[in-house]
């Protein structure tokens, strides 16, 4: 099992807020990417509106770190009564599978 820690955090904002929700996470992406042990943090949008992000941490103590840090303070007020359910946020330990690294997000990239 890998050390980076993998996180997955959906945000599933009432449509009402989206665009708000959407600048928002927009403006403190980059922020958290200067955070320490931040290998990367990426903001998608899926089909339905709700925005993903995927992140990877060089060591889950980093991950707790960023949990502190007020670049979540800012996005929990941000978003407080304006999401369809609570952030759903689900902490991940990849196991490798293949050969070719095309099974191990830490790989994957790397070869970016």
């Amino acid at each position: 099992m890998s050390n980076i820690c993998t996180v997955i955090a959906i945000f599933t904002p009432k449509p009402e807020f989206a665009s708000e929700i959407r600048d928002l996470l927009y403006r403190v992406t980059p922020v958290v990417h200067e955070e320490p042990g931040c290998e990367f943090y990426t903001m998608n949008e899926d089909v339905d509106g709700r925005f993903i992000h995927v992140e990877a941490w060089t060591t889950r103590q980093h991950w707790i770190d960023h949990i502190e840090q007020p670049t979540v303070k800012e996005i929990l007020a941000g978003v407080e009564g304006k999401l369809e359910r609570d952030v759903e946020v689900y902490e991940l330990y990849n196991v490798p599978t293949g050969t070719s690294g095309k099974g191990s997000l830490a790989q994957a990239a790397a070869n970016a």
